[in-house]
């Protein structure tokens, strides 16, 4: 008999870990990304064997930006094709949406569009709307101003700081952006990127394996994901995360040399980065005050 699957409210795929954007903050480090292109083979084995164990109620294809792969059709294709999920979604910040071809239209169940401060779009959203209704198909504007502060590159050393950050990450828990990367699963978007970013820095980090779990191979796969899903002790990404505590500031773009700049910055005390709605004892920061 065959046993239910697990189930998920939304999974991500990432098309993509390079942008046509530079957006200050992002968790994913696509400003400091290399070009590449996921590899339809790998995510065609990758999703028909974590289908015989999980289902979703949205598969979102994110980025970097996903309107950049040539294949972005035939990945659609498959994802519809295994019935990996109810819905599948894609997550675009839009600018290359009026080369859109007609097909992605008829693919897809729902767009995310992010509307960011200083972009110029080549399209109405009068269009948008047509071709929405004319599919059947929903369509999310997502204003976004701001961005959250939440990547580090120094390492939070309160352990009781770091059980914090996990146990209160809207990304983890709530917003469900469990990610399918390179025949792993992980329960968090942003601890995926953490250790090349990091190695950016010159931080040797190694998280990849302790954060997820291997889907090929995996006698266990089942009971593996139920207790990833589960999970009570913090991520070793959450060292070098504020998860939902980050602040949130206005979104901008940066150059490249800008970038890089940027994100090698570090506060005078972990405090700064806290949105000002949490209060954080004093006792959670003073381990993390420069020496």
């Amino acid at each position: 008999m065959q046993r239910n699957r697990l189930w998920r409210p939304a999974i991500e795929f990432n098309l993509t870990e390079h942008c046509n954007l530079s957006c200050a903050h992002c968790d994913h480090a696509s400003p400091m990304m290399p070009t590449k292109f996921a590899d339809l083979t790998s995510f065609a084995r990758d999703i028909e064997v974590l289908s015989t164990v999980l289902q979703a109620g949205e598969f979102k294809f994110v980025g970097g930006e996903p309107l950049l792969h040539p294949q972005l059709l035939d990945f659609l294709r498959l994802a519809k094709d295994v019935q990996i999920a109810n819905r599948l979604v894609l997550v675009t910040n839009g600018v290359l949406l009026h080369k859109a071809p007609d097909e992605l239209w008829e693919l897809i169940d729902g767009m995310w569009i992010s509307i960011y401060p200083g972009i110029k779009y080549r399209f109405d959203w009068d269009w948008v709307r047509r071709i929405a209704d004319e599919y059947e198909i929903f369509v999310w504007r997502k204003e976004t101003p701001e961005f959250a502060e939440r990547s580090l590159t120094e390492e939070i050393r309160n352990e009781e700081l770091v059980k914090m950050v996990f146990q209160n990450c809207e990304l983890a828990h709530m917003e469900s952006c469990h990610t399918i990367y390179d025949g792993r699963y992980y329960m968090c978007a942003p601890s995926v990127w953490m250790e090349p970013r990091l190695a950016l820095h010159g931080v040797t980090f190694k998280n990849r394996e302790s954060d997820s779990v291997a889907i090929h191979d995996n006698s266990n796969l089942y009971e593996d994901l139920d207790s990833l899903v589960r999970r009570q002790d913090p991520l070793e990404a959450c060292r070098y995360c504020l998860g939902s505590w980050a602040r949130r500031t206005p979104n901008e773009q940066l150059t490249r040399k800008r970038a890089e700049k940027f994100l090698a910055r570090q506060p005078d005390d972990l405090a700064e980065l806290v949105s000002p709605e949490l209060i954080v004892p004093q006792s959670y920061t003073d381990q993390n005050r420069p020496r």
